[in-house]
């Protein structure tokens, strides 16, 4: 086997540990989003050792409490006395690692200085490393760091497998539990009750005791004692104690230290996302709930801007009228009919109805500076919103299209009253969810809104067009443009006809020529005056029709493309990066989940942590 293909699925599981060290870079400033990524540095720093140990023997800590025979156990693996052992008093004050003379422990990384190293040449470390740990019920004294506990907590992390002993009295140490907790993290388990000759086997209360936490694989019931004697007799070895030696030495081979340190890897990694899942958990609803509140007072905000602005812009009938007069007749050449059209624009300019409504209206914001902006989405410009899709800059399209978007009054669009109540029932529900009130505070409020209302009167002049243009096109408006054209032309005809008659064909037959002076063509001038202004009120009238669906249709879409997703959008952008945050956990979870499937190819007599124990 080569040695690419020997590591190539630790290096995968190395790449796990990377991700999460990465995702941990990207934490918001959210509090609990914080206490995440303390997790991945100290997962970094306490794996960081592992790399370097890849092609090291496999390490075996053994764990337990005083006089549960740990010393002994050790002695019988390799078959002669090298630790010194005791029944009653604790004898193991120091780790002590027992390798093969060749073996360099320091080239590994381990610290020696705190290790007592202990060169031995028994054919049980051919494969195996043995690192005898101090008592964890030594002491009392957590914060000592001379103290056989700080000792022992310097020491696991070196261990592949933790080899767990106690006896029928001293399996429910809570000390050893404690202990266990921290070390199996990251770490394959073998459990040994030990002091066969004389205690009961309690291997089932004792599976009872872990089944919690832990999946003990096989438990093994030895005799220290005895079988240091047999080994050193040259005796064959018999029952559990043989099946564990030959689990130690022979089966545990190169390939498959390999395979649990990436599974230990692995299941490290794993421990770190799942608390860091369960940490998320808990204060997510706080978020769900802010996030569902934002969504309602959006609604709200939007279905309020909506009726306003309806109601506002049902109200300029003029300037409709105005735009639809001149998106008609813009779209005729000069006949008579579009000629009385033109003339009423030209009235209505003179009498200065555009010029009133411009400046106080939202119809009339539309219609003046506006008219000329369009949305830099719909130059090609794409611009990203904070979830992603294509939203336009303020600020970017101020410095795009010479700045008149912000010469426009946003605000003209809103009621402030319901902006400040925004404002007030909202801060609750970010303290809630551990965010800065100020994400809703009523000076950013009132900004995102101008901005929304600026984007929405800039979006209006363009739909003013798109409105008018589409009632202009109309049949309908075609055929009544025919028969209005045909009655002023046969009238017009009919009033041209009697002078022309008597101009070109009395005159030279008849010798009486009758003359039409100024009250005929006043006559006629107010006859026709009269018809078109019938045939004007008609067709306005009609060319109406359908406004009032047009102007809510446009309003709702004009709301729901750019207003409602511009409000409060300081702290939307704050809950979709949690929300991201949260989703990229959950894939670097279903990946770790997939490269766990390693642990099934493991031995079966391995015990593990259960993930999510804390």
């Amino acid at each position: 086997m080569t040695n690419d293909s020997k590591y190539a699925d630790w290096v995968q599981s190395v790449l796990i540990g990377d991700r999460l060290a990465q995702w941990g870079d990207k934490a918001p400033d959210w509090d609990p989003a914080q206490r995440c990524r303390r997790r991945p540095d100290d997962f970094t720093r306490r794996m960081s050792d592992k790399r370097r140990r890849l092609g090291m023997p496999i390490i075996v800590a053994l764990l337990g409490g005083t006089g549960t025979g740990k010393s002994t156990l050790v002695n019988a693996l390799l078959g002669k006395k090298v630790v010194q052992s005791g029944r009653v008093r604790p004898t193991t004050n120091q780790p002590a690692l027992i390798c093969r003379p060749s073996l360099h422990p320091g080239d590994w990384g381990i610290n020696t200085t705190a290790i007592q190293v202990i060169p031995c040449d028994s054919p049980a470390l051919d494969r195996l490393v043995l690192l005898d740990c101090p008592d964890p019920d030594t002491t009392e004294d957590e914060t000592d760091l001379a103290s056989n506990l700080a000792k022992l907590r310097n020491a696991v992390p070196y261990c592949d497998v933790l080899l767990v002993t106690a006896t029928q009295q001293k399996y429910r140490d809570h000390d050893v539990l404690d202990e266990l907790a921290l070390a199996a993290p990251g770490a394959r388990l073998i459990f040994v009750q030990t002091h066969a000759d004389r205690d009961d086997d309690i291997r089932s209360d004792w599976a009872a005791v872990l089944e919690k936490k832990y999946d003990t694989g096989k438990i093994y019931f030895v005799d220290s004692t005895a079988l240091l004697a047999q080994q050193e007799r040259g005796e064959t070895l018999t029952g559990d104690f043989a099946e564990l030696y030959s689990l130690l030495t022979t089966e545990l081979s190169e390939k498959t230290a390999i395979r649990i340190r990436e599974v230990n890897y692995v299941d490290r990694a794993e421990m770190v996302i799942s608390q860091c899942r369960e940490d998320l958990r808990q204060h997510l609803p706080a978020i769900e709930k802010l996030d569902a509140e934002v969504q309602a007072e959006r609604r709200t905000l939007g279905e309020k801007l909506s009726e306003k602005m309806c109601q506002e812009l049902r109200q300029d009938r003029r300037l409709w009228e105005s735009q639809l007069i001149s998106e008609t007749s813009s779209r005729w050449w000069f006949s008579p009919f579009s000629i009385v059209l033109r003339l009423y624009l030209m009235l209505c300019d003179i009498a200065g109805f555009l010029a009133t409504f411009r400046n106080r209206s939202v119809m009339g914001l539309a219609m003046g500076k506006a008219a000329d902006i369009v949305l830099p989405s719909r130059r090609g410009v794409s611009l990203t919103r904070h979830d992603g899709s294509d939203m336009p800059d303020h600020t970017s399209a101020s410095m795009h299209y010479g700045g008149p978007l912000a010469h426009i009054n946003g605000l003209v669009c809103w009621d402030m009253i319901e902006l400040q109540k925004s404002a007030l029932s909202l801060p609750g529900f970010l303290s809630q969810a551990n965010l800065p009130e100020e994400l809703c505070s009523k000076e950013t409020i009132v900004r995102e809104a101008n901005d929304a209302g600026r984007y929405f009167i800039a979006g209006l002049s363009g739909k003013v067009h798109e409105v008018c243009g589409k009632l202009a096109r109309r049949p309908v408006t075609q055929w009544l443009r025919i028969v209005f054209e045909v009655v002023l032309t046969v009238f017009i005809v009919a009033v041209l006809y009697r002078p022309a008659k008597a101009f070109f064909y009395e005159s030279w037959t008849t010798a009486v020529v009758q003359y039409f002076g100024f009250e005929y063509y006043l006559t006629a001038f107010l006859l026709g005056t009269v018809i078109s202004v019938i045939l004007l009120t008609v067709f306005l009238c009609l060319l109406r029709r359908g406004l009032d669906g047009q102007i809510r249709a446009t309003v709702d879409e004009l709301v729901r493309e750019f207003v409602t997703d511009s409000l409060f959008i300081e702290v939307r952008r704050e809950i979709r990066r949690i929300e991201k945050f949260r989703d990229e956990l959950d894939a670097l979870s279903a990946e770790t989940h997939i490269l766990n499937e390693t642990a099934s190819k493991l031995d079966v007599r391995l015990g593990k942590r259960k993930i999510g124990m804390t």
